[in-house]
């Protein structure tokens, strides 16, 4: 039986082990790795077949682990904007997250999908005090590409 959370943590511990033999790790060092295609498979296939409220700290882990390492390329946000719900409770999980690069890619993230239940922006005052400003800069970009985004649909 397909174990879509066990591919994606079998495809994260090969790029621990490659990224171990990194010597240097800094500006675009993640791009390097040659197993890209298989890691997006991996999240695919947990957010298609894993129900958010199957999620347990593993997955959550999992997931906000890939997005900090996809910083550049930015493939794992993109698929993730395409389930609000996911990016909503992964929000919850990411303000406390140590890697700031899965914190500012979930900002930027909340400004991309519709807020059903007006706590995006609630989530996104909360992003406005992280401790890292790249992180509050996303998060006042997404604030404010909302407030455009509502004006221009007549919303606000």
């Amino acid at each position: 039986m397909n174990n879509p959370a066990l591919n994606l943590d079998n495809e994260i511990k090969s790029f621990k082990k490659w990224a171990d033999g990194v010597a240097v790790k800094h500006g675009e060092w993640e791009t390097d790795y040659l197993h890209w295609d298989k890691i997006y498979l991996a999240v695919d296939e947990v957010l298609i077949q894993v129900p958010i409220d199957e999620w347990n700290a593993d997955v959550y882990e999992l997931i906000l682990y890939t997005l900090a390492r996809d910083n550049e390329c930015e493939n794992v946000i993109q698929a993730l904007t395409e389930y609000p719900s996911v990016i909503k409770s992964l929000a919850y999980k990411a303000l406390m997250y140590e890697d700031y690069e899965a914190r500012w890619q979930v900002a930027y993230a909340l400004g991309e999908i519709a807020d059903i239940d007006n706590n995006v922006d609630e989530l996104l005052r909360m992003f406005l005090q992280d401790k890292h400003e790249y992180v509050r800069r996303r998060a006042s970009f997404s604030i404010e590409k909302r407030i455009e985004d509502d004006s221009t649909n007549g919303t606000r």
